[in-house]
């Protein structure tokens, strides 16, 4: 299984977007399903708990999470704070 092979830190990462993504999709299905059935307050309150574990969505530009690699002097530095 490929999940296996990944970094324990990208792995955790892809699976906290799980729930961001599937609220996105939710937002969206709730906007067709409940328009209609709905009073406003009832929708907005809904949507803005989807909207809420949505999250803040971020960019990564140079690097992504899979691309992502240890960085030796950075770990070597703290490794010599531990040890002093």
């Amino acid at each position: 299984m490929e999940a296996k092979q990944l970094p324990i830190k990208t792995f955790w990462l892809l699976s906290g977007n799980i729930d961001r993504i599937m609220a996105q999709q939710d937002i969206r299905n709730m906007q067709v399903a409940c328009a209609g059935q709905s009073t406003d307050e009832q929708l907005q309150e809904y949507r803005q708990r989807l909207v809420v574990e949505t999250g803040t969505i971020v960019k990564m530009e140079a690097i992504t999470p899979l691309d992502a690699k240890r960085d030796e002097s950075g770990f070597a530095q703290l490794k010599a704070l531990s040890n002093a």
